[in-house]
Order: structure tokens, then sequence, then C-alpha cells
């Protein structure tokens, strides 16, 4: 949650997601051709200070831990 504006609950997180898919599956195309975006706590891009190598590192980690991974 680094760089959030605020914390959510976990409640607050679903009600954004299920607002967000919603109006984007019922909107007129037509007269709304770009998706809804509602605002979120978190940044649109976060600054990564990791640098290639341990980038690398961190991926062979996941790997090695991670049953969806490989």
């Amino acid at each position: 949650m680094a760089g959030w504006k605020h914390t959510v609950t976990y409640g607050e997180f679903l009600a954004w997601t299920h607002a967000t898919a919603f109006m984007n599956a019922n909107r007129d195309t037509t007269t709304h051709p770009d998706p809804v975006e509602l605002p979120t706590p978190w940044p649109d891009k976060q600054d990564v200070d990791v640098t290639p190598e341990e980038r690398a590192e961190l991926r062979a980690e996941l790997k090695a831990r991670s049953a969806f991974a490989h």
C-alpha cells in the first residue's frame, strides 16, 4: 500500500471493482466509447526503483516459490 492516498477495506475494494465492472458492462459504447475508470487510492503509475538484476532475482525467487509461475 506504499504510495496510496488512503487505505481501503476489503469491502470498499470489492464495491469499487463491482461498480467499475457494472458500469462498463452496461454503458452505451456508441455514446461512451471509452471505459469508465473510477478514481482509485493507488497511483496510476508507480515509481519502481528496482535494477534489472534485482528484477531478475525477484522473478527467479517467484518462479521457485509460486505454483502459478511455471
